[in-house]
């Protein structure tokens, strides 16, 4: 009897964690896509105190270089690089369809201008330091961690339910 309360407390643990994880997961993850937005990690602090060191921005892609304004941010992918970043929208040169940008915090505009077919979008929506979690989550070890904890739930719950059924027709 001991042992199956004990079972029945882990498994309530386990479901509150697995709908916690599950309801984060398909807010963060699952929603935008459907808005049909893009998630990036911001790493650095070049848009402080605006965007903060590892943030998850949400980037909704503009098809036309005339959706672009002075003072949107805008996440660019050079595809040279393959490196991203994420920076306000300082000046328009219409004739070469490009955009001078500046990080927040920088003092600077960055070198260079940068040309329309790099733009991946504006920045739709922020939630701050959620950028830690989702770096740590694309670790193998965490993901076979997290994977254990959805498989000895699945295990807890089979059992309970068996054991459940066994009482019944007892």
């Amino acid at each position: 009897m001991m042992k199956s309360l004990r079972k029945q407390k882990i498994n309530i643990l386990l479901t509150a964690i697995i709908i916690c994880v599950s309801v984060v997961a398909v807010g963060v993850v699952y929603v935008p896509k459907i808005m049909k937005m893009d998630m990036f990690v911001v790493e650095t602090g070049s848009m402080s105190p605006t965007i903060k060191p590892y943030s998850v921005i949400y980037v909704k892609r503009y098809e036309s270089f005339d959706d672009y304004r002075i003072g949107d941010i805008v996440t660019f992918t050079d595809p040279s690089r393959q490196r991203s970043f994420t920076h306000r929208i300082v000046g328009i040169n219409e004739l070469n369809r490009t955009f001078t940008t500046k990080g927040d915090a920088n003092e600077e505009n960055d070198v260079g201008p940068a040309p329309a077919e790099y733009a991946q979008g504006k920045v739709e929506a922020v939630i701050p330091y959620l950028g830690y979690i989702v770096k740590f989550l694309r670790y193998t070890a965490v993901k076979i961690a997290v994977a254990v904890i959805y498989i000895a739930w699945a295990a807890i719950e089979i059992e309970l339910f068996l054991a459940e059924r066994k009482r019944a027709y007892e």
